[in-house]
């Protein structure tokens, strides 16, 4: 499925098939993916064989298109065999790292069955090790898949929605990283008459920097209402919906 790449000019808008080198994951569906300089990084997945997991790690040169697998599926190291988690890459004196968060899968040894986790490990770049951090502050639920998890800058990021197992989540997370921990931090609706969007799942989010600092747009989703925008302002910590329509901006979509 990944041995050929669908890629997009920008300045004429025309997408165009490349064919790839060296062996694509495995993983297809329910990835995660994040980005360091040219190189493009993807995390577990299904395969689709009986809702197969894996928690292979897999590197794309944007430049060569050659895949080049970091970390095999396997359940003696790393994350648990999944899918529906989220990575991002963070930088922290001076060494690259991938951060993998919650998921759906079965458990490390595929059995029993663990349905949602929300473990957290880091991959880092440099000597290809998966180190499971410290956590502090207020943690998600254990388990929690298809929120979103946005890069704030190299050290900070923000988590928003997902499926835990109070249901469907509108709840916001700070978190703040170092080389072997991170810290939650915790945003709930306060009701009354505060803008705050429902609950949902499968949605999509992306940082926008404006002159008044960092804000998340957020766009879909399911669960409650898939046709809304909203954008967050990560300083003030205050939502505002920027429309309604009635166009679908339905689930498992990417902005």
């Amino acid at each position: 499925m990944c041995s050929v790449m669908e890629v997009c000019h920008l300045k004429t808008g025309r997408w165009e098939q490349k064919p790839t080198t060296g062996n694509p994951p495995l993983g297809f569906v329910g990835y995660a993916a994040a980005a360091i300089g040219r190189e493009i990084f993807y995390f577990g997945g299904l395969c689709g064989h009986d809702g197969c997991s894996h928690n292979s790690l897999y590197s794309f040169n944007v430049d060569t298109f050659n895949w080049k697998e970091l970390s095999p599926t396997t359940f003696r190291h790393g994350p648990m065999m999944k899918a529906y988690c989220d990575m991002i890459a963070i930088k922290v004196n001076g060494e690259d790292y991938l951060v993998v968060i919650g998921g759906t899968g079965p458990s490390s040894n595929n059995k029993p069955k663990q349905p949602k986790t929300n473990e957290i490990h880091f991959y880092k770049l440099s000597t290809g090790q998966w180190i499971s951090p410290t956590v502090t502050g207020d943690r998600p639920p254990p388990p929690i898949c298809a929120f979103t998890l946005t890069s704030i800058n190299n050290s900070s990021a923000i988590l928003f929605g997902g499926n835990t197992s109070n249901g469907r989540s509108n709840n916001v997370y700070i978190l703040n990283f170092t080389d072997t921990s991170v810290n939650y931090s915790k945003l709930s609706n306060p009701g009354g008459s505060v803008q705050w969007p429902k609950e949902r799942w499968f949605h999509s989010s992306v940082l926008i920097n404006t002159s008044s600092g960092p804000h998340l747009l957020v766009i879909g989703g399911t669960g409650g209402s898939a046709f809304d925008i909203w954008i967050f302002d990560i300083i003030n910590k205050s939502w505002k919906e920027l429309v309604s329509i009635t166009l679908y901006c339905g689930c498992v979509v990417m902005v």
